[in-house]
């Protein structure tokens, strides 16, 4: 992680911006942080039609209507930007970044790669086999094509003894996510830490 200056400064002279959040599987208080990042990244000058907020489905189902407004929790962004979910089975819909060393075909959803302003938003808990969740999970398995996430579900990963929950060091679907983060270049991250009831505690 690097510090970086507020939103509203960072997002200056970007044309478009691309919202990661996860599916509804996960209980993000995103109805708390999506209107402020979104009305930094309007302060910025970013077009509200060239706003997305992209639902990281991996290969769940999407989430549609009232689960979507539930989802999103604030009215106010779900009329201000588009909001739509990620297809792991379409391919036309995502860009092929090429392999990581150890041989993931990196292929991710082409309204992320393309956004000038890319922010990836999630939830840290601990993770059966990433260690741990939020972040770079968001963005793969949570954006990239079905390829991809079937490779992370292989047995190469998931017999791994260091995938497993809250072990980061030499934990290879870990170091496979950050290697893909790399590819893909510059993304701003927004984590958010809930305590038992499911209330906002910490914010990163």
């Amino acid at each position: 992680p690097v510090a970086v200056a507020p939103l509203a400064l960072e997002a200056r002279g970007a044309r478009s911006a691309c919202i990661l959040i996860c599916d509804i599987t996960r209980p993000v208080p995103n109805g708390l942080f999506l209107p402020i990042l979104v009305k930094q990244l309007m302060d910025a000058g970013v077009a509200a039609n060239k706003i997305t907020i992209l639902v990281a489905t991996g290969l769940h189902r999407p989430n549609e209507g009232e689960e979507m407004r539930e989802l999103i929790g604030n009215d106010w962004v779900m009329n201000a930007v588009t909001v739509a979910n990620h297809f792991a089975r379409n391919d036309e819909d995502h860009v092929d970044l090429g392999k990581t060393p150890r041989g993931t075909a990196v292929k991710l959803d082409r309204r992320f790669v393309d956004a000038d302003i890319r922010i990836a938003t999630g939830l840290v808990e601990p993770h059966f086999m990433a260690g741990w969740s939020g972040g770079r999970k968001v963005i793969a398995p949570g954006v990239a094509h079905k390829e991809t996430i079937t490779t992370f579900h292989s047995a190469r990963f998931m017999a791994h003894p260091r995938a497993a929950n809250c072990i980061l060091d030499g934990n290879p679907l870990h170091e496979e996510q950050l290697a893909i983060v790399k590819m893909l270049g510059k993304v701003y991250a927004l984590n958010t830490v809930i305590d038992e009831d499911r209330d906002l505690v910490h914010v990163d």
